[in-house]
């Protein structure tokens, strides 16, 4: 490692004196081009912007800080510039914080900026892309400019593939009105199908970690809740998503969840114009409404809706909501095979559903025979006709 690298390191370990401040700031004023990136890559950029301050009465080195690292951006990888935005955006981002932060969007152009807002949104935490955007950047003239810049830069960028947006309680875990699994299941197969819509139509991915969770939960301001729901969804296999959680508010009526969720989905779409989008719900808790909505207001991006039906919706309504383009299954085999039809997913990916759908039933622990029967039964028919050199799944 530089010996410059291990200086910064161990002068901001504790507390930072305003010596030690000057310090960190005059190597990084004398690194190498190199050096400097690979210190913005590896170093906790929030400790980083903690540890240098203002002083009331004395040198203003957050600001010598911002304004180094502003005016070396072409220095830098994507990797360092998204870590240099999180310095800026997990603390209090002031007006200047927001304006340096978006002159780390306009440093990049094109497939270059796509890439740099899948890494600002690969974060594990609350801090992710729409949580910089949307929320840590409060003031509305240079959002609008980000926003701005992205799309210009979007319409020359063909991805080739979609964002997946996925609603939590009963379409990825039995949470609430299903009853034809055991609480707290997490469904056969949903884990596949949203790794192989993550790989695209040819299991080769322009990108990966394109999966987004839109849920009616509120957010805090301090991103508890999106961070346990994250959690979460980390104990149930998918490690690589982004949240968007709604407020206490809109839990009151199923149409509020549903316009907190089409709200948020919005500020996605205006992050995401180079990627189409699609949509798996549930027909528990207005999912139907936000797909309508979704169709309604952005059906010329809109892949697909896919809504798990949980509460056994009738025949004449399901065929009702399929001319509208949202689809109903029981199933994500079914949906897999939905999606692999309509060109979302590759053969492998379809199989792959198959296959683990079918091995995770031995895992739950059912209520009766009767409830892993009728799964069974339903599995079987819509994996019907799919070779993927495996035997029927057996009822005993």
């Amino acid at each position: 490692m530089p010996i410059d690298q291990e200086l910064i390191a161990a002068l901001l370990k504790g507390h930072t004196e305003r010596r030690e401040e000057a310090q960190v700031l005059e190597l990084l004023r004398r690194a190498s081009a190199p050096t400097l990136d690979t210190v913005l890559r590896e170093v906790d950029a929030a400790g980083l912007f903690r540890s240098i301050d203002n002083h009331w009465f004395g040198p203003q080195h957050r600001s010598d800080l911002r304004e180094l690292l502003v005016e070396r951006l072409g220095d830098l990888s994507i990797e360092a510039q998204a870590n240099l935005a999180h310095g800026m955006q997990a603390g209090h981002t002031d007006r200047a914080d927001e304006e340096a932060i978006a002159a780390i969007f306009h440093a990049r152009q094109g497939v270059e900026l796509t890439h740099l807002k899948n890494r600002i949104n690969s974060r594990t935490d609350a801090h992710d892309l729409e949580g910089l955007v949307f929320g840590d950047i409060g003031d509305e003239a240079v959002r609008a400019g980000i926003l701005e810049h992205i799309a210009t830069q979007a319409a020359e960028v063909e991805t080739g593939e979609s964002k997946v947006l996925c609603d939590i309680d009963d379409t990825v875990i039995c949470a609430l009105h299903d009853r034809r699994y055991p609480r707290g299941t997490i469904y056969p197969g949903i884990l596949a199908l949203l790794d192989a819509l993550d790989r695209g139509p040819d299991d080769d991915p322009f990108s990966t970690g394109d999966l987004t969770f839109v849920t009616a939960r509120p957010g805090d301001a301090f991103g508890l809740i999106e961070n346990h729901t994250r959690a979460s969804l980390r104990r149930a296999g998918i490690a690589t998503h982004s949240v968007l959680t709604g407020t206490l508010a809109a839990l009151v009526t199923h149409d509020l969840m549903a316009g907190q969720k089409i709200a948020n989905i919005d500020h996605y779409r205006q992050l995401f114009p180079e990627y189409r989008k699609l949509f798996i719900g549930d027909s528990g808790q207005g999912d139907v409404r936000v797909g309508e909505l979704l169709l309604e207001r952005f059906g010329e991006v809109v892949d697909i809706v896919v809504i798990h039906d949980v509460v056994g919706t009738p025949d004449d309504e399901r065929a009702r909501h399929a001319e509208q383009g949202i689809h109903f299954v029981d199933t994500y085999v079914g949906a897999a095979r939905l999606m692999h039809e309509r060109g979302l997913i590759a053969e492998a990916g379809l199989e792959r559903v198959v296959t683990e759908s079918r091995g995770a039933l031995d895992d739950i622990d059912w209520d009766s025979d009767e409830q892993r029967e009728a799964v069974v039964a339903l599995i079987d028919r819509d994996a019907a006709g799919i070779d993927v050199h495996t035997t029927p799944t057996s009822t005993a």
